[in-house]
């Protein structure tokens, strides 16, 4: 058998590497999460583990509101200024957008404070979730600080650092500190707190360690100047609330019609549904920098080599953890603690809607990184509306599988959406 070329080995390495470690990391996350989810489940009950999810939902969704876009338009002003070797331009990107992210960040964390007590009654109709909720309130600035500085390290291609600090880290470390004897609700809410305020500092620790070095590969005369940050940042901002709210939706309406038991064993099956989004990510974060540098610099055959790889990596990595979650459906659940299998016929719904997604990945950062932000958020608006719409109809009357349609529904539109919407606005990366 002929061996390759030594330098045909170093071109794939140099191509597929920094996908296998961001998958690697991604597992990671993903034995630590479920893990995470499993003991959570068993050492609070169900009804406790309710409140956690909510807590978890609530605070994801408020960083995000926090952050403001700010963090993807990042990795699209310091990949595509250092493709010409604009490190000036990309350090002040950097900055910039980490004042803005403190700035939002606090300003969630003061608005989670002061709707907690109405939130958890009038919304909820638990009072017990108000202390939950004003401890929770702690991690919302660190955790919109670990994600910024991510982004910032996928900016500078370091794809595989960034998916460590912003998905793989934290949730070691909360199991960690579960491991070692914080068992209770309030601590495991502290400790995802402190969990993300760490990863924060290691992506600080790992950017400071970066040259911002890149050689030009293009002629300077042929670099547009790109839009100012907040530009950039103003339409994937609403993206990203837009995102974090139809995943938390169906979780928040089902809370408000039916039992913390129903609502911890759905948020279960939700979060072990979205696990699928851990290959998705995982490859898009990779693809990222590199669809936002290709695309600056009009190299549209690499742009479409680049994309069909992200899409091929994506469908051969994801689609065998959807089946095993489609026909073991209650195994899995079971597995996690007694009584969560309830949620059985709901994972497979959402797993259905998880296919067309692994199926048609990847094109939302095609065109949130090659300026494409605007048709993006109107994209995501439709998905609100339809979460909006379906879900008044769908949750109140059908409960848990009602959500878990609510669900698939609108994550199948926007792959189909944004997958259309490639095809028309650059068909030549398709």
């Amino acid at each position: 058998m002929k061996l390759p070329h030594p330098s045909e080995l170093r071109r794939h390495v140099a191509t597929y590497g920094a996908y296998a470690g961001a998958l690697m990391v991604r597992g990671t996350e993903l034995i630590g999460k479920l893990c995470l989810y499993m003991l959570a489940a068993r050492l609070l009950g169900a009804h406790e583990a309710g409140l956690f999810f909510l807590c978890l939902t609530w605070v994801g969704l408020a960083a995000t509101a926090g952050r403001a876009g700010f963090e993807k338009a990042a990795v699209r002003h310091i990949a595509g200024e250092l493709a010409f070797g604009h490190a000036r331009a990309a350090r002040a990107a950097m900055l910039t957008g980490g004042v803005f992210v403190v700035a939002g960040g606090l300003a969630a964390t003061l608005v989670t404070l002061a709707v907690a007590g109405p939130a958890s009654t009038m919304i909820f109709g638990e009072p017990g979730l108000y202390h939950p909720l004003l401890i929770a309130a702690a991690a919302i600035l660190p955790q919109a600080l670990c994600f910024f500085a991510a982004h910032v390290l996928f900016g500078l291609d370091r794809g595989v650092a960034g998916q460590f600090v912003q998905n793989a880290s934290w949730p070691v470390f909360i199991l960690l500190a579960m491991l070692v004897g914080v068992h209770s609700l309030a601590g495991i809410l502290c400790a995802l707190a402190l969990a993300n305020l760490a990863s924060a500092l290691i992506g600080l620790a790992l950017i400071l360690r970066t040259p911002l070095a890149a050689s030009p590969t293009v002629p300077q005369a042929q670099a547009e100047n790109l839009p100012g940050l907040w530009r950039t940042a103003l339409p994937l901002g609403m993206v990203e609330i837009v995102q974090v709210s139809i995943t938390a939706i169906p979780v928040l309406l089902l809370a408000a019609c039916a039992s913390p038991t129903e609502v911890g064993a759905f948020s279960v099956a939700n979060r072990l549904s979205q696990l699928i989004w851990v290959v998705i990510i995982a490859i898009g974060s990779i693809a990222a920098p590199r669809f936002a540098a290709l695309h600056r610099r009009q190299d549209w055959p690499a742009l479409r080599a680049q994309n069909r790889r992200a899409r091929l990596l994506v469908a051969l990595t994801g689609l065998p953890p959807i089946a095993l979650m489609m026909l073991f459906a209650g195994t899995i659940l079971h597995l996690v603690g007694p009584g969560y299998e309830i949620a059985a016929a709901a994972l497979v719904v959402m797993c259905a809607g998880q296919l067309v997604n692994c199926l048609l990945p990847c094109q939302d950062v095609m065109l949130a990184m090659t300026g494409h932000g605007g048709v993006l958020r109107w994209l995501n608006l439709g998905q609100l509306a339809t979460c909006a719409v379906a879900g008044v109809l769908l949750v109140p009357a059908f409960g848990m599988m009602g959500a878990a349609v609510l669900s698939a529904l609108v994550i199948a539109q926007g792959a189909l959406g944004t997958t259309l919407m490639v095809a028309r606005r650059m068909p030549q990366v398709i």
